[in-house]
């Protein structure tokens, strides 16, 4: 056991965290870029390879004066794996993906209960086959749930669709069950962090997901389908959250009590939505003035539409576009894009594995106070030699 916190640790994670976010990174760059001593590198490099979890992959080329090529430096993929699930009032969806991010196994099924914990396991359930075929340790599960989390606590504090009234320690339990953390947060705040991952982050300094799904309004076998709608902010780079962990629930400000869907129509339209195209366009209407109004006071660059079919996304796409320019109330021109998710319906299922790696490959947090147990390179080692 050593001491948490102490320099060496915090520039061991530090330089880890760098090579993992600029690929092809040498170490006389490493230094520059974080103000450390080259030797200093040199030795974390050093042990960082001997662990495993980087590796050289190539030599960039020779500056000016010339001298020796630098060593390009990269995470190794395969040290681990990280596994996103979505769980919806219908289904879920499971994505595995390496350290690079890559997907590398998928799964998904049928909720057949109400229970989130019974779904969660069986969406692990789904997925252990590829997992242990493919034999590489698992750092992590990130969920993604249509509901108000504390992803600082791993609590679910409230949700309609999977009828939660109080806090549930999901993280917690979930964690002691499967021995790997286990992180939870909203699904349109994954389907954000998904596109951030994919994209590098560029572009993205604000965003908007619009995460729309029709399914069951909630967990009970009787309930109707409808369109159902959850918002994701990225805000000068970073997710937003909100002060109660609410940012980015949605009911539109045409609803009235008595509807128990999100929109003005009803349950009885509701269920029309997808194959009816006069419902369809009523309600992706009344959507897109939603989204509009946010994309122009919020001066958003991207709005991205997950959750739906392609014929379906194509069609909210265009009506929010156009409604967009409709809206907007000047000559100078609103620079923004309207565009489908990269990763279709997988989007949340990504966005929750990248948060996994997101917080693996987090700093130590510098104003917990220090105290005893297992380092950065020693926790690391233990997954290396994980079965």
């Amino acid at each position: 056991m050593k001491t948490l916190n102490a320099p060496g640790d915090l520039n061991l994670s530090r330089v880890l965290r760098l090579i993992w976010q600029v690929k092809g990174i040498s170490r006389v760059e490493i230094a520059h870029h974080l103000g450390i001593d080259k030797s200093t590198v040199t030795k974390i490099v050093s042990t960082l390879e001997e662990i495993g979890i980087i590796r050289a992959f190539a030599q960039g080329a020779t500056g000016k004066r010339g001298g020796r090529k630098p060593i390009q430096l990269e995470v190794n993929p395969d040290f681990g794996m990280a596994l996103g699930i979505e769980i919806n009032t219908d289904a879920f969806h499971a994505t595995l993906v390496n350290l690079h991010g890559e997907i590398v196994g998928t799964a998904d099924g049928e909720t057949r209960t109400a229970s989130i914990f019974e779904s969660f396991d069986a969406a692990v359930a789904a997925v252990a086959p590829e997992i242990e075929r493919r034999g590489v340790p698992l750092i992590g599960i990130g969920v993604g749930v249509p509901a108000i989390v504390n992803a600082d606590s791993g609590e679910i504090l409230q949700s309609i669709p999977l009828q939660i009234g109080s806090p549930v320690g999901f993280a917690e339990r979930a964690t002691a069950k499967h021995g790997v953390p286990v992180h939870v947060d909203n699904d349109a705040r994954c389907g954000c962090l998904g596109e951030i991952i994919v994209r590098h982050g560029m572009g993205m300094d604000n965003a908007l997901f619009v995460l729309a799904e029709i399914r069951r309004i909630t967990g009970e076998t009787q309930s109707r389908k409808n369109l159902s709608v959850g918002f994701g902010f990225v805000i000068n780079g970073q997710p937003l959250y909100g002060q109660d962990h609410s940012a980015g629930e949605f009911r539109s400000v045409l609803w009235k009590p008595g509807n128990s869907g999100q929109f003005q129509s009803n349950d009885v339209y509701g269920d029309k939505i997808g194959s009816d195209e006069s419902v369809t366009g009523s309600m992706f209407a009344e959507l897109a003035s939603h989204v509009a109004l946010l994309a122009n006071s919020l001066n958003l660059n991207h709005v991205f539409i997950g959750g739906l079919s392609g014929e379906l996304t194509e069609s909210l796409v265009r009506r929010i576009d156009d409604e967009i320019k409709l809206k907007w109330p000047y000559a100078l021109s609103h620079r923004y894009q309207v565009v489908p998710a990269s990763l279709g319906f997988r989007a949340v299922a990504y966005g929750a594995a990248g948060h996994c790696l997101q917080r693996f490959f987090s700093l130590p947090n510098i104003h917990q106070k220090s105290g005893s147990g297992p380092s950065i390179r020693e926790s690391l080692e233990r997954i290396r030699v994980s079965p």
